[in-house]
């Protein structure tokens, strides 16, 4: 879904948002309340649906007697 650096962007965002949000006292505020909540939810979703590496599609290693030759 989101890169690795679109998502670390985002999540400084939201961070910076809740920190200068709370200094500020404006997070009554229903608009703020709900930018901040869709970006963590965001960064949840993502955090779930990211595509995960396989292993099996890279070339596994193959060990052969020469590897555990001991002269």
């Amino acid at each position: 879904m989101l890169s690795d650096k679109t998502s670390f962007i985002l999540t400084v965002a939201v961070a910076f948002g809740f920190s200068i949000s709370g200094i500020l006292n404006i997070l009554d505020n229903f608009v703020i309340v709900t930018l901040l909540l869709l970006g963590f939810l965001l960064i949840v979703v993502n955090l779930f649906t990211y595509e995960k590496i396989q292993i099996e599609e890279y070339e596994k290693p193959t060990n052969t007697e020469e590897d555990f030759d001991i002269d």
